[in-house]
C-alpha cells in the first residue's frame, strides 16, 4: 500500500495465492449503530460507514469450513498498527505477526480476524478517511462477527498493536457509551504498543519520549514526533486539534483528555492486557492508560518488557522478548473468564 494513499475498500481484490487464511468482504454498518460522540464528529468530517475487507487467518492445520463460529469457540478482532495511513490487514503483512504468534500459542483459538480498515491521507496526497472512517470499520468488523460469523461477544477479544490499539480502546468505548442490545460490548482488549496520546501532551523533560529516544525503533525521529505529524493531521482532518487533545475517543492518555460527563473515563470496560516495549518512547501513553483504567475498577495486566521497542510483537527477530509476550498474552486469552 503506498503511504497516504487513503485506499479505497473496494479496490481490495481477493488473494488467490494465500495459504494459511481466506479472504472475506465486511458490510458497512448500519446507520443505527453510527451514532454518540463519534457521529457528532463524523457529520463535522463527512464519514461514513463502507464496504470493507477482511482476512481471517488460520491456524497451522486447521481446516476451514465456513465463517460461522462453533459453540463457545473464541476468536480475535485484530485492528492493525501503522499510524492509520499504512499497512494492512492482508496476511502479507508484516502486523500478521503478531496474530500469527497468538495462534501459534494459543490453546484455544483456532483462528482470528484481521480488518482492513480505511487509511487515512493529507497533503500534499488527495484528503481521504479521517475520524471516524477507521472506527467505523472496526465496528463493522466487530459486527460481522456477533451477527454474521455468530461469535458470542464475550469469546471475542479486540486486539490491536499501535494505532490498531488505540482504534481497539475507542471501539469498546463506543460500544460501552451507547448499549446496543444486539451488540454487547467484546470480553476482552487486548492492545500492544498503543498509540493512546495523538496530542502527544506526554512530551516533556523525563518523558520517555525523550529518555528513549535513543533505543526505539523511532528513535530519529524529532521531539514531538512520535509517529509524525502526517498520520495525526491526516486523522483529523478538518476538526480541530483541541478536539485531538481533548477527545476520549483519539487521546485516551492525553493529559487534557475529558471524560464523557457524568462518568469516569473507563467505565465498563471488560478486562485488559496492555503490553508495551519498556524501551520505546510510548511507553508512558500505556502506563497512563493502566492507571486510568485501574482507577475506575477495570481489571488490567500491565506487560512491559524492559528491552523491547514499539511494536516489537510483529518483528520476528525480535527475541526473546517478542515470543515470552507471546506466550504470556495466549496463556491470558485461553483462561476462562
Amino acid at each position: 500500500v503506498k503511504i497516504g494513499s487513503g485506499r479505497d475498500p473496494l479496490s481490495a481484490v481477493p488473494d488467490s495465492s494465500l495459504t494459511d487464511a481466506k479472504f472475506v468482504w465486511v458490510e458497512g454498518i448500519d446507520e443505527s449503530l453510527y451514532c454518540g460522540e463519534i457521529r457528532r464528529l463524523g457529520d463535522i468530517t463527512g464519514v461514513r460507514p463502507a464496504r470493507i475487507a477482511g482476512y481471517w487467518l488460520l491456524k497451522k492445520g486447521a481446516v476451514w469450513d465456513g465463517p460461522k463460529a462453533k459453540p463457545g469457540e473464541r476468536t480475535v478482532l485484530h485492528l492493525h498498527g501503522g499510524a492509520f495511513y499504512i499497512g494492512s490487514a492482508n496476511p502479507s503483512d508484516i502486523t500478521a505477526n503478531f496474530t500469527r504468534g497468538l495462534l501459534e500459542h494459543s490453546q484455544s483459538l483456532d483462528r482470528v480476524l484481521a480488518i482492513d480498515y480505511r487509511l487515512t491521507a493529507s497533503a500534499p496526497n488527495p484528503p481521504a478517511n479521517p475520524f471516524p472512517a477507521a472506527l467505523l470499520d472496526s465496528l463493522a468488523g466487530y459486527l460481522y462477527l456477533v451477527q454474521d460469523a455468530g461469535f458470542a461477544p464475550e469469546n471475542i477479544t479486540i486486539a490491536g498493536d499501535s494505532a490498531g490499539g488505540n482504534l481497539a480502546i475507542a471501539l469498546v468505548r463506543h460500544l460501552v457509551e451507547n448499549p446496543f442490545p444486539s451488540l454487547p460490548p467484546p470480553g476482552r482488549i487486548l492492545t500492544v504498543s498503543g498509540w493512546f496520546d495523538l496530542s502527544m501532551s506526554r512530551v516533556g523533560p523525563g518523558s520517555s519520549h525523550l529518555s528513549n529516544s535513543a533505543s526505539d525503533i523511532f528513535g530519529t525521529l524529532k521531539p514531538g514526533r512520535l509517529f509524525g505529524e502526517y498520520g495525526m493531521t491526516s486523522l483529523r482532518g478538518p476538526l480541530d486539534f483541541e478536539v485531538v487533545k481533548t477527545n476520549r475517543y483519539l487521546s485516551p492518555s492525553s493529559l487534557d483528555c475529558e471524560p464523557m460527563k457524568g462518568k469516569s473515563l473507563f467505565e465498563g470496560f471488560p478486562e485488559t492486557y496492555v503490553a508495551t516495549g519498556g524501551a520505546e518512547r510510548a511507553l508512558d501513553e500505556s502506563t497512563a492508560l493502566v492507571e486510568r483504567m485501574k482507577a475506575d475498577g477495570v481489571k488490567v495486566v500491565e506487560d512491559f518488557p524492559p528491552d523491547a521497542m514499539h511494536d516489537f510483537v510483529v518483528f520476528k527477530w525480535h527475541e526473546p522478548e517478542r515470543t515470552e509476550a507471546l506466550i504470556r498474552m495466549s496463556a491470558w486469552l485461553d483462561r476462562a473468564q
